[in-house]
C-alpha cells in the first residue's frame, strides 16, 4: 500500500495532482509543487493503486461539498435555484 498526497490550487480541487510519499524524490517534488502555488489538500490517502487513491480523494471532496450544502441554507437555496434554471433551459431546448 502506498501513501498518496494530493495537491491542488487553492479553492479549486477540480484539477489536482498527487505524489507518492514513499518516492525517493517526494520531498523535492513536494517543494516544487508548493513553489508553484499548489497546496496540500486533505490527509494522506492510503491505497493499493493510484486509481483507488484518486477515487477516494474525489469521494472525500464530494462528501465535503455535500455536507457544506446541507448545512448552509443559503448555499442550498442557491443550488436549488441554479438547478431549477438549468432544468427549465433543458426543457425549453435552450443551450
Amino acid at each position: 500500500m502506498n501513501q498518496y498526497v494530493f495537491f491542488c490550487q487553492p479553492n479549486n480541487c477540480d484539477q489536482f495532482t498527487y505524489l507518492i510519499k514513499e518516492s525517493p524524490s517526494y520531498l523535492a517534488e513536494k517543494e516544487a509543487l508548493l513553489e508553484q502555488g499548489l497546496i496540500i489538500e486533505g490527509d494522506v490517502i492510503v491505497a493499493d493503486c493510484a486509481e483507488t487513491a484518486i477515487e477516494k480523494f474525489r469521494q472525500i471532496n464530494l462528501n465535503a461539498i455535500e455536507d457544506y450544502i446541507q448545512h448552509d441554507p443559503i448555499v442550498g437555496f442557491t443550488t436549488f435555484i441554479m438547478e431549477m434554471y438549468h432544468s427549465l433551459r433543458r426543457r425549453l431546448g435552450a443551450k
